[in-house]
């Protein structure tokens, strides 16, 4: 997968060229001092247009990079301080469904690339699988100052009626003029924190949510930002960190499963590295398999990482509360509390990929290190209890 094209928002479609090391705005009269935001397009219903015969939507490189111009310099007419931006598009574009560890790992270094030559970076992309980038790039933008919002549409741009121009400017305008050092996403009027998120519903316009999280901001007539929420702007230097590791596995119990299916995964799995378990209500698991329980004794002999999840959207996991989510405590495994299951999956991956050992894994996955989990021991403000 490669990148190609770029667009400055002053010119026209046509003026494309390469995003260089040493590439810098004009300085002209016409920047006026806005702020500068790098905007990823990577594919998505956003550009999509119908397949002439099958009447499919598909993604259509040339749709946005040649409509961006135009809904951008609209708003540009109307507010002086709407951010300079750069469109900057995967060379093929992708469905978020194909996405995965390399692709985030490519935005990542683009957006580590070029860091200090914009003050903040957008990145569009399909839905589906949103919530898990935007967490995997919050573990992987280590010490970010800087806005990275994703979004998208859920109605393609060509329609009159999408919700795809508002989503746009107000990700670039977020991005450009607020001081939010986190991975978000924005979408229908809310910005989240991007480990906090999930796709909630497949046809609506407010696809998105924070089950467990309150907005970060709302956009109405004006933009609220909740400024108690925003986490602490880092002092150390920022770096990328792309290695993860997905040789992880999540699971959705349902009543009934068998367990000889799990074991075979555990025992001849050479690479599986960690096991999330998504249970029932604060992490129960039947009390009456015990052949599940001798499958995850053995996982944990094998040094295999279990997380507990929750099926539930709200709520939290406490292994100590119930007698069959106890069993699970005792024999090692680690209770989430109150993150997604994207969350989980995608921090796992990140911490495995640091080299750290199992017991290091455990001691890290329910500590908050980039806001993604409430801390219910210490209150203290998310994102300041680690230096990974």
């Amino acid at each position: 997968m490669s990148f190609s094209y770029i667009l400055e928002s002053k010119d026209a479609p046509d003026g494309f060229s390469e995003l260089k090391d040493d590439f810098e705005f004009r300085k002209d009269g016409d920047n006026k001092g806005r702020a500068k935001v790098l905007v990823l397009y990577t594919g998505g219903t956003l550009g999509m247009v119908p397949d002439e015969t099958t009447g499919a939507l598909t993604p259509s490189p040339e749709f946005l990079r040649n409509n961006i111009a135009r809904i951008i310099r609209d708003q540009k007419d109307d507010d002086d301080d709407f951010p300079d931006f750069l469109l900057y598009q995967f060379e093929q574009l992708i469905d978020s469904s194909d996405m995965g560890p390399s692709d985030w790992a490519l935005i990542a270094n683009l957006i580590g690339k070029h860091y200090y030559k914009f003050d903040g970076f957008v990145v569009v992309m399909g839905t589906d699988t949103m919530a898990y980038a935007a967490s995997a790039l919050s573990f992987m933008l280590v010490n970010l100052s800087k806005p990275v919002i994703f979004t998208g549409s859920m109605i393609p741009m060509y329609k009159g009626y999408s919700d795809a121009d508002r989503n746009l400017i107000l990700s670039i305008s977020i991005a450009g003029t607020s001081n939010i050092p986190e991975v978000c996403i924005f979408f229908h009027a809310k910005l989240l924190r991007g480990n906090r998120s999930k796709k909630v519903r497949s046809e609506a316009l407010d696809a998105f949510d924070s089950p467990n999280f309150p907005p970060l901001a709302v956009a109405g007539t004006k933009i609220s930002i909740n400024e108690k929420l925003i986490l602490n702007t880092p002092r150390r230097p920022f770096k990328v960190l792309t290695n993860l590791d997905s040789n992880v596995l999540v699971v959705r119990l349902v009543p009934g499963f068998r367990n000889d299916t799990l074991r075979m995964v555990v025992e001849q799995s050479a690479k599986l590295r960690a096991l999330v378990l998504d249970l029932y209500g604060v992490g129960n698991a039947p009390g009456r398999k015990s052949g599940l329980m001798a499958v995850l004794q053995l996982a944990i002999e094998k040094n295999i990482v279990i997380a507990v999840t929750s099926q539930c959207l709200q709520g939290s996991v406490n292994l100590k509360e119930y007698a069959v989510g106890r069993r699970l405590y005792d024999i090692g495994a680690v209770s989430t509390n109150d993150m997604t299951v994207e969350s989980v999956a995608t921090k796992l991956a990140f911490l495995l990929g640091q080299g750290l050992t199992h017991k290091q894994v455990n001691e890290r996955l329910s500590k908050s290190i980039r806001g993604e989990v409430s801390d219910t021991v210490t209150r203290e403000r998310p994102g300041t209890l680690s230096t990974l």
